[in-house]
């Protein structure tokens, strides 16, 4: 399916991004359908794909099985906005930003990524599903950008490392990680100077 896609680098904070034409909220991921109409959101855009699949399986659940799956969905996307969000307060001065906030972000990293690690029994064991791939998400983004580190707010914060006391958390990751699905990753093209 992906040799059907396009992909266009769009960073949301670069001041000439065009992401804004397409979504009213400024922030990637948008999909442009091929009528012209776009799809904004990471959840959105995955049911969107999932809806293609010709195998007829999908990793959005049905009946009981969905409401812990998209419970899980929404665990990682907060991680990734929590992260994001304290990233982007960190780029201002620092006597300019809000401490306040970024510890109230720093606090939902910290509450997902426990939630995560008490879950991690269910589901580990579950058929993969939509919820595993935006916890994926959230952890790998984590690990690529650690505001908790990189500003070091509360004592520890400059060895934090969301592995320790989160034993089943950690080995679910690794584990989940091998998943072909979740090894893809672009080669953007070289821009040219």
């Amino acid at each position: 399916m992906l040799e059907r896609l396009t992909f266009e680098r769009s960073v949301p904070f670069d001041e000439d991004t065009s992401i804004w034409a397409f979504n009213p909220f400024g922030k990637v991921p948008c999909m442009m359908l091929d009528d012209g109409s776009p799809l904004f959101g990471g959840l959105v855009i995955c049911e969107y794909l999932d809806s293609l699949s010709t195998n007829g399986r999908s990793v959005f659940p049905t009946g009981a099985a969905r409401w812990p799956a998209l419970r899980q969905a929404n665990l990682g996307e907060g991680m990734f906005d929590a992260t994001t969000n304290m990233r982007v307060e960190g780029w201002r001065k620092v006597e300019e930003r809000h401490a306040d906030y970024m510890l109230r972000e720093r606090r939902k990293v910290i509450n997902a990524l426990d939630r995560m690690e008490l879950e991690a029994p269910q589901f580990a064991t579950a058929p993969f599903h939509i919820g595993h791939i935006c916890m994926a998400g959230g952890i790998s983004y984590l690990e690529l950008r650690n505001p908790i580190q990189e500003h070091d707010m509360v004592a520890g914060d400059k060895t934090f490392e969301w592995r320790q006391n989160r034993p089943r958390l950690s080995a679910w990751y690794d584990e989940i990680r091998k998943r072909r699905s979740l090894q893809y990753r672009y080669e953007w093209p070289q821009s040219k100077k």
